[in-house]
């Protein structure tokens, strides 16, 4: 089985539980997802079953948004509500455009430097199991993007004091932690404070009305007799997209038969044999701080029959420009 699930992760679950529980259900084991939520977070997780799961480094740049919940008053060791709290600050106030203004300054480009309950390594250890030990190591700042930072609601309280919170929207491009920026926020406040509440409510293309839930899910791949269903027997699970539905960012190209053949052996196609050329049919779903100009150059292939074959690069060589295969599913060349 190959194709793309939307789904909607629980809190108390981590992204691992939930690759585990498509893997159980579905029979197979090349399962990924295309980014980590936090174990405490609710909300989309976009996971890749099959072949599938060679594409997920060409959708690791699809725009993040979330629903956050900052507490003023207290920060702490998670930078969340899990943590133990490392100070509290009781007395205080501040204004609404005191609140906008800090808002303002974390729009756009800014530095986040990582948490210690993160998944990135230090010395090949994940930095979560090192706080897990009462350790904490030197991280080095990281750029991302926030695309949009807006109040939700009717928030203006005219003056905010200890045990307030705030609920805001953030778009932001991968690798931005929540939790970090709800501390940053206070202490451009010079407050302590610390996510309170986290939900994912949309990945690149997709919102929270296209995931499927776990449980759905499960009664999806059983039968009313409760013996598991065979993943072969599913090709139209409910909810399962196309594979190439992730990759609706990138621009496309359509080749002959002959030239889909020849690109799916290893070689290179002229442009002027191109038959079609496709529009991105998903825009503004991605955000990148990387300057890498090769990702301007990748395109989506399909062959005459609309078959899709996987991802090529768009050079040049001695013949002129041409395309060149990248990353190519496996039955392309069948």
């Amino acid at each position: 089985m190959d194709g793309i699930l939307v789904l909607l992760k629980p809190p108390g679950m981590t992204s691992h539980d939930v690759v585990n529980v498509v893997r159980r259900q579905l029979g197979e084991r090349r399962v990924g997802h295309t980014g980590t939520l936090d174990p405490g977070a609710a909300g989309i997780l976009v996971v890749c079953i099959g072949n599938a799961t060679r594409l997920i480094p060409y959708m690791e740049d699809h725009i993040k948004v979330y629903r956050a919940e900052l507490w003023f008053g207290k920060s702490t060791d998670t930078q969340d509500a899990g943590g133990e709290v490392v100070e509290e600050k009781r007395e205080f106030s501040f204004t609404d455009e005191e609140l906008l203004r800090a808002l303002d300054a974390f729009r756009g480009e800014i530095e986040q430097i990582p948490p210690m309950v993160s998944a990135l390594k230090h010395q090949g250890q994940r930095l979560y199991q090192l706080a897990r030990q009462g350790k904490t190591v030197e991280r080095k700042p990281r750029r991302v993007k926030i695309l949009r930072l807006t109040p939700v609601g009717h928030w203006r309280r005219g003056e905010w004091r200890y045990g307030d919170s705030f609920i805001f929207d953030v778009t932001c491009s991968k690798g931005t932690y929540i939790r970090t920026l709800c501390q940053d926020l206070g202490h451009y406040l010079q407050i302590p404070s610390h996510m309170s509440f986290l939900i994912r409510t949309g990945v690149g293309p997709w919102s929270l009305q296209d995931s499927l839930t776990l449980e759905e899910l499960i009664d999806a791949t059983w039968d009313k007799s409760d013996v598991k269903t065979e993943a072969s027997t599913l090709p139209n699970l409910p909810g399962l997209l196309p594979m190439d539905r992730g990759l609706g960012h990138l621009p496309g190209a359509v080749l002959s038969g002959k030239a889909s053949t020849r690109l799916c052996h290893g070689g290179s196609v002229p442009v002027q044999e191109v038959e079609t050329w496709l529009e991105p049919v998903d825009v503004d779903v991605t955000a990148s701080i990387e300057k890498d100009p090769t990702k301007k150059s990748l395109l989506r292939v399909y062959d005459g029959q609309g078959r899709f074959l996987g991802i090529s690069r768009t050079s040049r060589d001695k013949a002129g420009e041409v395309l060149q295969p990248v990353r190519l599913l496996p039955s392309a060349s069948k």
